[in-house]
């Protein structure tokens, strides 16, 4: 089981901007479709139903947090966004 606190290297995160990006509405959308496979924009645009506008602010939010990374063409999951997905599923799986 992988804690909250192995999440994060480094400690001056700002906890509260990282919850305020997780929170919103899309945001675990974009995550589980990164989860499955590396993704162009466009795709992820189709898969979350996320107008583009939206769509580009929660990816750069999700990159600046170093949750996703750009890859030339794609976005996907760097390993603090899959241990941020463990978390996650570890979460969903405790409210059921």
């Amino acid at each position: 089981m992988i804690s909250a606190r192995d999440l994060f290297e480094d400690d001056m995160l700002d906890k509260r901007r990282f919850l305020k990006v997780i929170s919103r509405n899309g945001i675990s959308d974009i995550l589980f479709a990164l989860e499955r496979s590396p993704r162009r924009f466009s795709q992820l645009m189709f898969e979350t139903k996320l107008n583009p506008g939206i769509l580009d602010r929660h990816l750069k939010a999700l990159m600046e947090l170093k949750i996703v990374e750009k890859n030339e063409e794609t976005y996907e999951l760097t390993d603090t966004g899959r241990r941020l997905i463990s978390i996650l599923r570890q979460l969903f799986v405790s409210i059921k």
